[in-house]
């Protein structure tokens, strides 16, 4: 059967240890691995990589990354072991979808 979440039905809790303000939904823990990050204003994500190549959805908000600001609807696609870095926009809060054909390994860089 289908996943389906709508807007108003999204439920975004604190990320465990964190209390900066990131939020997370894992809409899905298996393969394909599905979760949905809300994140303030202003907020970072430092350069990173991951083990699987992923696709990201902006559903709301704007984020630069590198030298591209992303808005609403921009899809994302980030190859395995890519170092980026993102950073929500100051107006309002980015929310968006990542999806990897599995489980990845999160890897902070220097």
């Amino acid at each position: 059967m289908a996943v389906i979440v709508r807007p108003d039905e999204r439920v975004l809790e604190p990320y465990p240890g964190s209390n900066d303000g990131l939020k997370l939904s894992r809409l899905r823990p298996d393969d394909p691995y599905v979760h949905m990050t809300e994140v303030p204003p202003g907020y970072e994500i430092g350069l990173h990589s991951h083990s699987e190549t992923e696709v990201t959805v902006i559903l709301s908000g704007s984020a630069q990354v590198g030298d591209s600001e992303c808005g609403p609807g921009t899809v994302l696609m980030i190859e395995a072991n890519e170092e980026y870095a993102l950073r929500a926009g100051d107006d309002e809060p980015l929310t968006f979808v990542v999806i990897r054909p599995r489980k990845a390994s999160y890897k902070m860089s220097p």
